[in-house]
């Protein structure tokens, strides 16, 4: 497989703004510092997804799942593969902000590696 780089810092990405990436522009409901959003894991779609926009962090009011960014994608994907929810997250992410996604040779990641390191200068 080919490394992927992605310019996007996927752990400082707002749950809100992923939400509005999946199609909610808004929440059903607010309190506070509290969104209450339609799960969108859930196949009836019911308002059971509440985000704390302080803490960054999601909890469904009826199964008890929880977490972050990727706690998230995983309840949406299935996957367990950090490769697989980078790319889903950054795929939905690119509908509402610019992203790069690109493939680079494993050749390519060796020779920037290869580089010389400055050596050590000795002091008299």
């Amino acid at each position: 497989m080919e490394p992927v780089i992605i310019n996007l810092d996927i752990r400082k990405i707002r749950l809100t703004d992923f939400m509005k990436a999946l199609g909610q522009e808004h929440p059903v409901s607010a309190d506070g510092n509290l969104r209450i959003y339609k799960a969108p894991y859930d196949p009836k779609g019911e308002p059971t997804m509440v985000i704390n926009t302080e803490t960054n962090l999601w909890r469904d009011t009826k199964s008890g799942a929880y977490g972050g960014i990727y706690d998230l994608a995983y309840e949406l994907t299935g996957s367990c593969n950090m490769r697989d929810l980078n790319m889903y997250i950054a795929g939905e992410m690119s509908s509402i902000q610019k992203v790069s996604i690109r493939q680079v040779p494993k050749e390519q990641i060796k020779e920037e590696n290869r580089k010389p390191k400055p050596g050590r200068k000795m002091r008299f």
